[in-house]
């Protein structure tokens, strides 16, 4: 599950001849099992269900700040994978993920509570003595870019 972080190039994306536009990005991507069907741009956390240690830093399931409570995000899942397969996921970086709609660049991400593995902006209101309320969720990412049907490219904060 190791990867190595070595810059190999510094080319802006525009510079790029022939190789991937995202040489220079800098993601980091590591390799789970998933511990239950994972679509492409899913959220995922680890599965603090596992009954032993080393289980529940290996397996992840989709994000859910609802009643599962699995809303520790460890990354954003780059493909599909069903329960029991190997699984690639961006755990720094940019990549494109599941968002709430009305996502704009700039808002900050959580977990969502209303839909497992998507990730939804940060919301923040004023009581009625005029102080800030917000929910304790951890930020996982950071839009880059307005959403179009669900979907933006995020910068994946390091969490794991």
């Amino acid at each position: 599950m190791a990867t190595q972080n070595l810059l190999q190039r510094l080319d802006a994306a525009a510079d790029t001849t022939g190789s991937s536009d995202n040489a220079s990005d800098r993601r980091i991507e590591e390799v789970f099992i998933a511990a239950a069907d994972i679509t492409a741009g899913q959220a995922v956390s680890l599965d603090y269900t596992q009954g032993t240690d080393s289980d529940i830093a290996l397996k992840v399931k989709p994000c859910d700040a609802g009643a599962a409570k699995l809303y520790f995000c460890v990354g954003v899942a780059l493909e599909d994978a069903v329960s029991g397969a190997a699984v690639r996921v961006c755990i720094r970086g940019i990549c494109d993920a599941n968002v709430a709609g009305a996502t704009v660049a700039g808002d900050l991400l959580q977990a969502s509570a209303a839909t497992p593995g998507e990730l939804a902006i940060r919301q923040v209101s004023v009581d009625e003595g005029g102080a800030a309320t917000f929910t304790l969720l951890p930020i996982v990412a950071v839009a880059t870019e307005a959403d179009t049907a669900g979907i933006a490219t995020v910068y994946v904060l390091p969490n794991f």
